[in-house]
């Protein structure tokens, strides 16, 4: 990730410069934990794993509020401001792109897999998401920091408190990055654990078709199941000849459902498909 191992040039010395008048404490005690945190998005970005991808879209778009704090000081000219949020920006559009999430969870696959990101149901992003997001940043820095600026009952109070709830935090985050379709050999896995139990296979004897759902499917069809879960953007349909077990997860003890076709929602959609073409599971 080329632009976030060029981000101490242009957030990292904005952070220095802002905190030129503070105590020696605080100027330590930040750097450290800036660096500690760089080093972990670029060595997330190479190892390639799914916790990598959560820790990289967490953190980065972190950045853009530290480089408007970091301006608060007033010491920082209106050029260097500009190139900082610049430079984050275009790191955050890389770190929340498709691309990176296929390529961070594919870094689990081997021999003949391949695997692709599930898209965030509608109503996690619409509201959890970004409060969760908000918790696990404020939760970590917040106590540190004031404990760096010698308030330490407030500081180890805060510390007490938000280290936790951001753990909780980055594990409920982190379920998003567990969500995939897995082309293995003899057809394809959806493992979803917020939309189903269990993961399930999709045989390649038993596949129909792999397409585009219709705008006016009817849903509520005792043979079909929607694991899309209202995820923005498109979704995909699979048909099949035989039949499917599915555990759908819901309140209580879920029933297994038998069903003949799956509606679900991949980040990447037109990608599945050539995936599944190159593959001879379609046509």
């Amino acid at each position: 990730m080329g632009l976030w191992a060029l981000l101490p040039f242009t957030v990292g010395a904005l952070i220095d410069n802002a905190l030129r008048d503070h105590p020696s404490l605080l100027k330590v005690s930040v750097s450290i934990g800036v660096w500690i945190l760089w080093v972990l998005v670029l060595g997330s970005s190479m190892i390639r794993r799914p916790w990598g991808l959560t820790v990289m879209r967490i953190v980065v778009p972190a950045a853009l509020p530290a480089s408007l704090v970091a301006n608060s000081s007033g010491n920082i000219s209106i050029a260097s401001l500009a190139l900082a949020i610049a430079h984050v920006a275009a790191a955050c559009v890389l770190a929340l792109l498709p691309e990176t999430g296929n390529a961070m969870v594919d870094g689990l696959s081997y021999g003949d897999e391949r695997r692709f990101l599930l898209r965030a149901p509608g109503a996690v992003l619409l509201g959890p998401l970004p409060v969760v997001w908000a918790l696990v940043v404020l939760g970590v820095v917040s106590g540190p920091l004031l404990i760096a600026s010698e308030n330490w009952v407030i500081g180890i109070v805060l510390t007490g408190v938000g280290w936790p709830v951001a753990v909780l935090g980055f594990r409920s985050l982190h379920q998003l990055t567990r969500r995939w379709v897995v082309f293995v050999p003899n057809g394809f896995v959806i493992h979803d654990y917020l939309a189903a139990r269990e993961p399930f296979l999709l045989r390649r004897q038993d596949l129909s078709s792999l397409g585009p759902a219709a705008a006016d499917l009817n849903t509520g069809d005792a043979d079909l199941i929607d694991i899309s879960q209202l995820a923005p953007g498109p979704v995909l349909q699979v048909a099949l000849h035989g039949e499917v077990e599915v555990v759908p997860r819901g309140r209580g003890t879920s029933e297994v459902r038998v069903v003949k076709s799956v509606l679900f929602s991949p980040t990447r959609p037109g990608a599945v498909l050539r995936e599944a073409r190159s593959r001879n599971l379609v046509r």
